[in-house]
């Protein structure tokens, strides 16, 4: 007796009220021939005859518990709630899927509305394309916007990602899948046509007769569900308007269900106003027999279809299989079928062109008969039920061959390892088979680190560019990538996805978000889009870990001020700082908010880069400046009208940013203190809430001068405002009244402020610092970069006086970006179709700052990157303690020296100071620049050779760099700094 594979057919069966039921009824016989088969349903009763007589019909629980007995599962999966519980078979029992329909959302939907999987939409539309079709979802209050939502994604990912192998009828749905998952996602898919049975043969007339139809009469029939997607009032409107309305024997039917909504009703109210409307038919749902009825007594048939969902139209073939002349739309699966069996019209066509494809084929019986002969001998040929079930054993058996080389075939060997493996072991296994088994098809995800803004969104400068492009990202993806925004902290390793805080930002209910640990795979991007100093080097081997496996890593670099400005920031932000670089800088790139903070990185990298294999790239780009696009903030104080009429009284100077020591808010007051006193009659408006208060009192510097003076100043509220917590909104209507925007930062890494003035056409003063003159390109008055508040005040008075003769310069035609722009350049870059800026690599050569923390001194004042003596004798310098090779070196010593003495001293020593190998007095030069080279030797390797510049009381003297060149590299040009 021959042996038959043993498989699983999970189906509807007739008599559900699906065409797949259908389907399924024909190819079992066929697909007999191959298997020993057992029919999984879901209803209560299968009324097909040979199914009832040849195939064991169990249920899904059954079939849970008896899933070994069978060598092979096939599913049947379709957009209708007939298919409901195989979406929870496949999970867990996987199986090759034929895919009726490329769309599965209906299912989906029903499966959440229903209960079986509460908010499984939601979560299925966030993996497959993002937070804004998750909002969509959670948006929908009537049939429209579901009807809208259902029908534009797909809802399908996962049943393509449990698959053993696709079926499907068309390359349309392989089309469609690679529009949605990329290039690679079908390419492996079968495409079987859709089997036909010849049909019995049945007498027209006797059809006529069952239907009410006379001989003579000419029937046009649509069959199938009526809807918009099926373009039924085209239908309509080009038959009324054909000489077949007007006469008697023509008749045009719609053999099935009409629509429920406001479609339908258009329909019926239009086919009541017309002149033919006593021959004109809805049928309504129809038996088979019914059906096959008017497939017999029609003379013609028109199908038409828009915004298919991948499926291919039985009706269609249908209409071929019985002889029926068809003109149809080259829409979807049908523009894929040959001309010679069908009148094909364009896929978008007018009203006027099937009016005159009804009308010829009407009076031209040969063209009838010549389309009837070709459609039947293609359906015989290419859709046989004997054809198209051997092609499906063929597409099955490669499946499971294919799969035994995937992740189903080393579960399949799990239960015969012996002995079998411990809990742990499992969980160790099954990690390691999600990290090198990636599902396929997949969407490349483009991670988002939002980790400082999830714990607390302090709604400043880098919080808000991290709304803006987390915003813009959010609205339009690029395309093939999935947004996924994610967070960790410095106590656990990890990130994980942060969906309670996206539902917070986006304002949506947040009852079915869960962070969950997030799963990376080749081809996916971290975008490092928040600063956290601490966070980021926590989690630096699991990003390592995520690079190993093909993970791109980049982060956005604000700015450098911690590190070249350590003297306005807390204690610890400089070490903090440094640490977060080093880390950053072992990763794939950077991208820095401008040009300028992109050379200061690259020379951060000259002295403190890590040893690499590959170039580091840097790149740059420029921030948006419509505060609306940046996920703003509303509200408006109840003084803010006093306040803005305040505001247009006299010319007001606005100063927007937090109360911090570096935005040189003391020495703008002191500069209108000097200009009130003068009378100089201008108002002065600073933005911006008090920062650092959770710092210590004594390292906050003059934030609680600054303070106290915005709080008690005689002009409070008269020449001064200080509005503490404006608004996104607030803010906008500021920029708008305000005269002129003063930017007195000391250092900046952009500043936000100048293009957000510049696109509401505020006149800039700002201070004479490299970044403000990119950002400006030079339409802006300077004021020197000082710290005296006279030049901020006479800057002031120079500028009225221009502005009172309209001869100062304008910001109208200074160029900024919109966040659409900005996000565009810096996805570009983050998605590889951007050249870096610059890359590094070490060149061997060994560079400390002045104030570089692997050296120390006794005496020295450490500012920027420099250090300063303090006229005190001892040590400026001393270090580093590293490992020296037997060699030849020089070393070049770069500064600013007012005054040396000729007493001051370059020691070389070792052995914890003990040894010294060399001493020589520094050279004395006049004073400016200082730039000297010494030459030394090393007679064998030393592993703390040590540094030392010894000054005097006397000394006035900077070092800036100190730079030591092995001999054996080729010294290449050095520029003072």
């Amino acid at each position: 007796m021959q042996h038959y594979t043993r498989l699983a057919f999970v189906s509807p069966i007739p008599p559900e009220k699906t065409g797949i039921a259908d389907y399924a009824a024909e190819l079992l016989p066929e697909l007999a021939r191959h298997y020993e088969i057992t029919v999984i349903v879901q209803q209560d009763v299968v009324g097909d005859h040979w199914v009832q007589a040849n195939a064991p019909i169990r249920n899904g629980s059954w079939f849970r518990k008896n899933e070994r007995n069978f060598d092979r599962v096939l599913y049947h999966f379709g957009n209708s709630p007939f298919h409901d519980h195989m979406f929870d078979l496949l999970a867990v029992i996987p199986g090759v899927v034929v895919l009726h329909d490329f769309y599965l959302s209906w299912p989906v939907w029903h499966r959440d509305e229903h209960g079986s999987d509460k908010d499984g939409w939601v979560r299925v539309l966030l993996q497959e394309h993002g937070w804004n079709t998750a909002r969509a979802r959670l948006a929908v209050t009537n049939r429209t916007d579901l009807v809208k939502v259902v029908n534009t994604y797909p809802c399908n990912l996962n049943v393509l990602q449990q698959a053993l192998g696709v079926i499907v009828h068309s390359d349309f749905s392989r089309q469609l899948a690679r529009q949605f998952y990329g290039d690679q996602a079908a390419e492996d898919w079968t495409i079987i046509p859709l089997l036909r049975q010849p049909p019995l043969q049945k007498n027209k007339v006797t059809a006529r007769q069952n239907l009410g139809l006379s001989p003579n009469d000419f029937v046009v029939c649509s069959f199938g569900v009526l809807g918009p997607t099926k373009l039924n009032h085209h239908l309509l409107k080009a038959w009324l308007a054909s000489p077949l309305a007007t006469q008697s024997h023509c008749f045009l039917v719609f053999v099935g269900e009409n629509d429920g909504g406001e479609y339908g009703q258009v329909l019926l109210k239009t086919i009541a106003r017309s002149v033919a409307k006593d021959r004109i038919l809805i049928t309504g749902w129809t038996s088979n027999e019914t059906y096959q009825d008017w497939l017999v007594a029609a003379d013609m048939a028109v199908q038409l279809r828009t915004l298919s969902r991948g499926e291919t139209s039985a009706a269609v073939l249908d209409c071929m299989n019985y002889g029926l002349p068809l003109i149809a739309n080259a829409h979807g699966s049908i523009d894929e079928l040959p001309v010679d069996v069908l009148c094909l019209l364009p896929d978008v066509f007018s009203d006027s062109q099937l009016t005159e494809a009804i009308t010829a084929l009407y009076h031209e019986q040969s063209g009838l008969n010549k389309l009837s002969t070709n459609a039947m001998a293609y359906i015989r040929t290419q859709h046989s039920p004997r054809f198209c079930a051997d092609q499906y054993s063929e597409a099955i058996e490669t499946a499971y061959s294919k799969a035994e080389q995937t992740i189903y075939g080393l579960s399949q060997q799990l239960p015969q390892i012996s002995p079998s493996l411990s809990i742990n072991e499992y969980l160790h296994f099954a990690n390691a088979l999600a990290a090198n088994f990636p599902p396929a098809p997949r969407i490349r995800q483009l991670l988002l680190d939002v980790s400082a803004i999830v714990s607390s969104d302090l709604k400043s400068g880098i919080e808000r560019v991290v709304r803006a492009i987390l915003d813009r990202l959010v609205e339009s993806p690029p395309e093939g990538w999935v947004v996924v925004p994610v967070y960790a902290t410095n106590d656990q390793q990890g990130y994980r996805n942060a969906r309670q805080f996206m539902c917070r930002f986006l304002d949506i209910r947040a009852d079915w978000a869960e962070d969950s640990p997030v799963q990376v795979w080749q081809g996916d991007v971290f975008w490092g889009l928040d600063y956290h100093p601490y966070v980021v080097p926590a989690q630096e081997s699991i990003l390592n870990t995520w690079r190993n496996r093909g993970v791109r890593v980049y982060f956005v670099v604000y700015d450098l001020l911690p590190v070249l400005m350590a003297e306005a920031f807390p204690e610890g932000a400089k070490q903090g700082h440094h640490r977060w670089l080093q880390t950053i800088t072992r990763m794939d790139g950077v991208l820095c908010i401008s040009q300028s903070v992109a050379d200061e990185l690259y020379d951060w990298l000259q002295v403190f880069g890590d040893k690499r294999e590959s170039p580091f790239s840097v790149y740059w780009f420029h921030l948006g400046a419509d505060v609306d696009k940046s996920n703003p903030s509303f509200g408006l104080p109840i003084d803010a009208a006093q306040t803005l009429h305040s505001m247009t009284a006299r010319p007001s100077f606005l100063m927007v940013g937090t109360i911090e020591p570096r935005k040189g808010y003391l020495q703008t007051l002191h500069a209108f203190d000097l200009l009130w006193a003068q009378g100089v009659d201008c108002n002065l408006v600073i933005v911006g809430k008090e920062g650092w208060k959770l710092v210590p009192g004594p390292q906050r510097y003059d934030i609680p001068k600054i303070v106290e003076c915005l709080r008690t100043h005689p002009e409070c509220g008269k020449h001064l405002f200080w509005l503490e917590s404006s608004s996104d909104e607030y803010l906008e209507q500021i920029y708008t009244v305000s005269t002129c925007l003063i930017a007195a930062s000391y250092g900046e890494g952009f500043g936000l402020p100048l293009i957000e003035a510049a696109r509401h056409g505020l006149p800039l003063l700002v201070r004479d610092i490299p970044v403000f003159h990119e950002v400006t390109t030079g339409q802006a008055h300077f004021f020197a970069d000082t710290r005296q508040p006279e030049v901020i005040a006479e800057a002031v008075i120079h500028w009225l006086a221009h502005y009172h003769k309209g001869q100062h310069l304008r910001s109208d035609t200074m160029p900024h970006l919109t966040w659409i722009q900005s996000v565009r350049n810096a996805l570009d870059i983050v998605l590889g179709k951007s050249a870096p800026y610059v890359t590094w690599m070490p060149d061997g050569i060994r560079r400390y700052w002045g104030s570089d923390p692997r050296l120390h001194t006794e005496v020295g004042q450490t500012k920027g990157c420099s250090i300063k003596t303090s006229g005190i004798a001892g040590f400026l310098i001393y270090g580093p303690y590293e490992r020296y090779e037997a060699g030849r070196y020089r070393i070049i010593l770069k500064g600013e020296a007012e005054r040396l003495t000729g007493n001051e001293i370059l020691n070389l020593v070792c052995n914890h100071g003990e040894f010294r190998l060399s001493q020589v007095n520094l050279t004395a030069c006049e004073p400016g620049q200082y730039h000297q080279e010494y030459d030394f030797n090393l007679d064998t390797t030393y592993d703390d050779l040590e540094f030392q510049i010894y000054v005097t009381e006397e000394t006035d003297f900077i070092i800036n760099e100190l730079m030591i060149i092995d001999q054996k590299n080729e010294i290449p040009l050095i520029l003072s700094a």
